[in-house]
């Protein structure tokens, strides 16, 4: 999963209490720190079922990255027939992952988390139910190939790059990862008309991957079409995009990751659909994957 938003400082902060004390300032009351279990977890039809497991930690704790991983938490993964599959932790890969369970499409799986975290012993579990059969890219129908940027036609109008896909029934929620395969200072799009930098200035990490979405898409089968913006294009670069026909736990983590401060400057938690003491995300999505070029 290639999403920003994944990352683990940002699934950190609503474990904290933060409490606003009006146009805009905010205390951090760390005395009310609460240890949770971080859960990153997308399963993926006709893949392995696989969970990454961290820790949340106080404000201002010194964090030495080693002890982020959880390694000895106890997790397995229930199907709704009552089949109870054991997920062993791979110390090469930092997932817990469980060769025996194949994820189907249409099929609903209930994790259960239970671990020790300074000294107190924690339990979460989250359900997820796999998007039905029937998401795929239709690449004959989507503008891709090379093109260069912000691309015109002979009347001058852009000619943005677009992705047409067959919907996921019952499924109204499409989420597109963007990313740039030969990201570099020397292939920035300098000319582009959204910021104004110069090479030293230029963060790759902050401009390589970007995403888009769709909502409230048709539950019905047929056609939907994601446009790729020339905002979401940085690079002169062969570019990857992974299509995600996401549940409603992934849907509605992205929906509400990003917006967590309320106008008055109180904070909330994001849509984590985890019970007990845990955060993050276990959701699934049916996944398909397209290219382009953006060239000189």
């Amino acid at each position: 999963m290639i999403f920003k938003q994944y990352k683990i400082f940002m699934l950190l902060l609503p474990a904290l209490t933060l409490l606003a004390c009006g146009e805009g300032k905010v205390t951090i009351n760390e005395s009310s720190y609460q240890p949770k279990i971080v859960i990153q977890g997308t399963l993926i039809p006709g893949q392995l079922a696989r969970v990454k497991l961290r820790r949340n930690f106080p404000l201002n704790a010194v964090i030495d990255t080693g002890d982020i991983l959880l390694r000895n938490a106890q997790a397995r993964i229930a199907d709704a027939e009552g089949n109870e599959f054991e997920l062993q932790f791979n110390s090469a890969s930092g997932y817990y992952e469980s060769p025996q369970l194949l994820v189907e499409n249409g099929r609903t799986y209930i994790l259960q988390v239970d671990a020790t975290i300074d000294g107190k012993d924690l339990s979460a579990n989250s359900t997820t139910k796999v998007p039905l059969p029937g998401f795929k890219i239709l690449e004959h129908k989507s503008r891709l190939g090379s093109t260069g940027y912000r691309q015109e036609d002979d009347l001058g109008n852009l000619e943005n790059l677009n992705i047409v896909f067959e919907r996921s029934p019952d499924t109204d929620y499409y989420a597109a990862s963007i990313n740039a395969l030969n990201a570099d200072r020397s292939t920035f799009i300098y000319e582009n008309v959204f910021v104004d930098l110069d090479s030293e200035d230029v963060d790759v990490e902050d401009f390589k991957n970007t995403f888009t979405w769709i909502q409230d898409a048709p539950l019905e089968p047929g056609e939907s079409k994601i446009d790729i913006f020339s905002f979401l294009t940085w690079f002169y670069s062969p570019y990857q995009v992974i299509v995600y026909a996401a549940d409603k736990n992934f849907k509605d983590f992205l929906s509400t990751n990003e917006q967590i401060q309320e106008i008055d400057g109180n904070f909330h938690e994001p849509a984590f659909h985890i019970n007990g003491n845990g955060i993050g995300l276990f959701g699934s999505a049916v996944v398909d994957t397209a290219y382009f070029e953006i060239v000189r």
